[in-house]
């Protein structure tokens, strides 16, 4: 039976990471793009086999044992390209163009960034700029260095056969096979079922299309989705490059408004608050980040908060202070 709370929404969308699926492999990814990058900047040799078995090491040392996963999460960082690009940004500032630290400065640095930090990006990429002496338009977001890095990301994550190349610095098998639900398979799949019967089911997620799919079918709960309601970070990109706007990932609305009114719905109308606001009052955002509930209440939607992110059950607090409509330990408490 579903928790009578959810008697209220027409439409529910879902985050996925942290919420559906767990994000333990993109933030191995991510640790691993930064390795990476930032060898590769230096111009030192890069052994990818080496990445994979140090990477427990990696990842706790590039993100200070989570701590800056935890931190940037909670300023808005939504996409794992931008947590590895933001992490590679602060580096250079800190320590110039061959930083080769234990990111503790990356941390501290950090910590003295806005609560919105997609507006701080060209600021960051400025003063990496007058640091390193790198050109500013190749620093900025979606430009040269954040695109490389986005491509060093996804060979990471979808290996070198599902990727359809040879990586850049030697052969990845891919952590996408590993991916498992975040909770029981078998309460998700009844979870989304029963919600299914009467309501629009979507999702607005920072993974691209092809990495959104594979567990929503792997799982077997892509039925449940509303076609025209599976909006992922391709839209975005799509979206930014059509009107020049460098900043429609969340926590921008743009993403929960292309899935609540349909994937074909022109991005010009969504960008100019041309639609049904109507809608919105029966429509639920169910996310574990400060990006999501920011996005939410951007465009005025009813939040729930599930404490199975980055920063597990101690995120409740933050939550509460941004007045989440509901806050849930995990997406089985849908059910009763």
């Amino acid at each position: 039976m579903l928790n009578p709370f959810l008697n209220k929404y027409d439409t529910i969308i879902f985050d996925m990471d942290g919420v559906i699926t767990s994000e333990q492999n993109y933030w191995n990814c991510a640790a691993l793009t930064v390795w990476e990058y930032l060898k590769w900047n230096r111009g030192e040799k890069i052994n990818t086999a080496e990445g994979m078995e140090r990477l427990p090491e990696i990842r706790k040392t590039v993100f200070c044992g989570d701590e800056l996963i935890k931190l940037l999460k909670s300023k808005g960082v939504n996409s794992n390209w931008d947590l590895g690009y933001v992490t590679v940004l602060i580096a250079w500032i800190c320590g110039g163009k061959e930083y080769s630290g234990d990111f503790s400065d990356v941390l501290g640095y950090a910590e003295t960034l806005s609560g919105n930090i997609i507006d701080e990006y060209d600021a960051l990429a400025e003063r990496v700029s007058a640091v390193s002496g790198f050109d500013y338009g190749w620093l900025r977001r979606n430009s040269t260095m954040w695109t490389a890095m986005r491509e060093l990301f996804q060979e990471w994550f979808l290996g070198d056969e599902l990727h359809g190349r040879s990586s850049l610095h030697g052969f990845k098998n891919g952590l996408l096979s590993r991916e498992e639900p975040i909770i029981d398979k078998d309460k998700l799949i009844e979870i989304m079922r029963l919600l299914s019967r009467d309501k629009r089911l979507c999702t607005g997620t920072g993974r691209p299309y092809i990495e959104m799919l594979k567990p929503l079918e792997d799982w077997g709960i892509k039925q449940y989705f509303a076609a025209d309601g599976l909006c992922n970070y391709d839209h975005v990109i799509n979206a930014e490059r059509a009107f020049d706007d460098n900043a429609l990932t969340k926590p921008h609305p743009y993403m929960f408004l292309k899935a609540l009114y349909g994937t074909d719905y022109p991005d010009k109308r969504i960008i100019d608050g041309d639609y049904d606001a109507s809608r919105i009052s029966g429509t639920l955002i169910v996310g574990d980040a400060g990006s999501d509930i920011m996005a939410a209440q951007a465009m005025g939607a009813d939040f729930c908060a599930v404490l199975t992110g980055a920063a597990g059950k101690s995120g409740r607090s933050y939550f509460e202070k941004m007045n989440a409509d509901h806050i849930l330990d995990s997406m089985e408490d849908f059910l009763v």
